[in-house]
């Protein structure tokens, strides 16, 4: 599914690498956490997979597309199935939960049926079907800025779903999440993942959700791979290497 081979990237200005030869597989269907510090090149790293951040060195494949050499067409094309969680959730307030859910098939329809927010009848439900799953039908209406924060992290996983990817990232999504929340939306991201055989790569910075949610894990140090391996080998001397 996801092949990445001696992997750099050298922010312009910067001297010092912000990846540096990461190389390894990622499996279709494998639920991927990726740990690290503030700085470990994490974020980076999840930009790659789908063409936001260019590699400097190497090549990252995608389904046996080689990313790096895809024309600006084509990335655009790649990213309606990668979907993609943020941190900050990244929705428009002034809209409803529906119309921001909804704004994950932009990527797919011509940009003046974007513009006058026009969607076909399989589109509304599927957006219905997303929001269910979320726990979120009843606020369709409602504008997100009266949202909480877990409730806005919800819209952004349904909005990623109506992609229907075959890829879901998230960098991130749970850093500004009350733990009990985070548990929450890992527990919906999982049986997403499950349900849909999705492979899913996210950042995460609380090592026990990774160990509990996961099946594998990638430690990054200062842009190296320093860890790559199932979580019941993630020892406190692995955890002092990766921290």
């Amino acid at each position: 599914m996801l092949s990445i081979q001696n992997v750099s990237v050298t922010y312009p200005n910067e001297t010092e690498k912000a990846l540096s030869q990461l190389s390894f597989n990622i499996k279709q269907g494998e639920f991927v956490c990726i740990l690290g510090r503030s700085g470990a090149g994490k974020s980076t790293f999840i930009r790659t997979l789908n063409g936001l951040q260019p590699v400097t060195e190497g090549s990252i494949h995608v389904k046996g597309a080689n990313v790096r050499q895809l024309s600006e067409k084509e990335t655009r094309k790649l990213r309606t199935g990668v979907g993609m969680i943020f941190q900050h959730f990244n929705l428009i307030p002034r809209l409803s939960v529906k119309q921001n859910v909804l704004t994950g098939r932009f990527g797919q329809k011509p940009a003046y049926q974007n513009f006058f927010g026009l969607f076909s009848k399989q589109e509304l439900s599927l957006a219905e079907y997303y929001l269910k799953e979320v726990g979120l039908l009843n606020y369709a209406e409602r504008r997100v800025e009266h949202l909480s924060g877990g409730q806005k992290q919800r819209v952004g996983i349904a909005r990623a779903m109506m992609q229907e990817p075959f890829i879901l990232l998230g960098d991130e999504p749970v850093a500004s999440l009350d733990p009990n929340t985070s548990k929450n939306i890992f527990k919906l991201l999982t049986t997403l993942h499950e349900e849909r055989g999705l492979t899913t790569v996210i950042n995460v910075h609380d090592v026990d959700l990774a160990k509990k949610f996961s099946s594998r894990i990638l430690g990054l140090k200062k842009g190296e791979l320093v860890f790559d391996g199932q979580p019941n080998e993630l020892t406190d001397a692995v955890y002092n290497e990766i921290y």
